[in-house]
């Protein structure tokens, strides 16, 4: 996809969900909200269509048995996310599922297992308390800088969240805000190499990176470094690939980063701004645009659009190679993108 112009506008409706009340950052329950004659976009180059998005968020369905491990998967197409036993060789049924979410690209996991909801469709960036999969509502934060994509974090309900926004609001190119749950979307990171923003990582220490969609000098993709998660950061050099794609980091800190058109995973360390490839560039199965890696960093998933399905690799920066996959309650016509594992990398 090259640059669309069409403006993206978030437009919130007055009313409050019955019984509900505070403000938009309170955990007491959403507002009801709506994109009002403006698409929202994929990283996976769709524009969805003009429409009216009504949120009821935060109405989980559990599984009977309280899991504290899975792997979440988003449907950029459908009004769900999804929650997956962590080991679905048998390909099972979703042990829960939380509903009323609207054009989610990506899923994440903070260092706590609290689920977060890059809401795209709302605008609006939802955390779900953990470690319990598919937990309650802790609190949500109206992103006003651009269209929620992707999100890292850390700590999301006592700390800070980077949130990548693919395109920010008007005809602007793409940008991380920086958001608390108490403090709202406080700072706007944006850079002039950066035009979509991509698959965006928060480390343990503060520093954030994001591989944006595309240099608009050399039409390649970036990787950009911001130091503790602020400033106009820098462009890493060393960087090898020839799209953009998610980010995760594994345990050592190495940066996991996927080329969506080369159907393949890099890994990287430093980047700050000098990048060092350690592994790769490993082939994946099929395409896929976000992958992400356990707590013990043994199993890497993925998401394969094309097909409807989870592909899920065993992992370490000498080979990521496929073990099986899982699609039940998965359709391609949901456009399935976004996907995180609980307990995640430790980093």
């Amino acid at each position: 996809m090259r640059f669309l112009s069409t403006a993206l506008s978030i437009a919130v409706a007055g009313g409050l969900l019955a019984g509900c009340a505070g403000s938009p950052s309170s955990p007491s329950g959403p507002p009801i909200m709506s994109v009002q004659g403006h698409p929202v976009y994929s990283v996976y180059d769709d524009v969805a269509p003009a429409r009216a998005v009504t949120l009821l968020h935060a109405l989980a369905t559990p599984d009977k048995v309280k899991a504290t491990s899975g792997i979440y998967v988003s449907l950029f197409d459908g009004s769900d996310l999804l929650g997956y036993a962590a080991d679905n060789k048998a390909n099972k049924k979703p042990i829960c599922t939380v509903t009323g979410v609207s054009s989610v690209n990506d899923v994440a996991v903070d260092g706590k297992g609290d689920m977060i909801d890059p809401d795209g469709g709302s605008g609006y960036v939802i955390v779900h308390k953990g470690p319990t999969m598919c937990g309650k509502e802790a609190g949500l934060i109206q992103d006003s800088y651009g269209q929620p994509s992707d999100a890292s974090s850390a700590d999301a309900i006592t700390g800070k969240i980077a949130v990548g926004n693919i395109f920010d609001t008007g005809s602007a190119p793409g940008s991380i805000s920086i958001c608390t749950l108490k403090g709202g979307c406080t700072a706007n990171l944006t850079n002039k190499d950066m035009l979509e923003a991509g698959g965006v990582a928060m480390a343990n220490n503060g520093d954030c990176w994001d591989n944006a969609k595309e240099n608009t000098t050399t039409g390649q993709p970036v990787l950009l470094w911001f130091k503790g998660c602020a400033g106009g950061g820098k462009v890493a050099t060393g960087f090898k690939s020839t799209y953009y794609g998610g980010i995760d980091i594994d345990n050592k800190g190495n940066l996991v980063i996927i080329d969506e058109m080369a159907l393949a995973v890099y890994i990287y360390s430093g980047c700050n701004p000098a990048c060092k490839l350690v592994g790769g560039p490993f082939a994946l199965k099929a395409e896929s645009f976000f992958g992400k890696l356990n707590k013990a960093n043994t199993d890497y998933a993925a998401v394969d659009r094309t097909d409807g399905v989870v592909d899920v690799y065993s992992y370490s920066t000498k080979g990521i190679k496929y073990e099986y996959q899982f699609s039940n309650g998965l359709t391609a016509s949901l456009a399935p993108e976004g996907v995180a594992q609980d307990p995640r990398s430790q980093q």
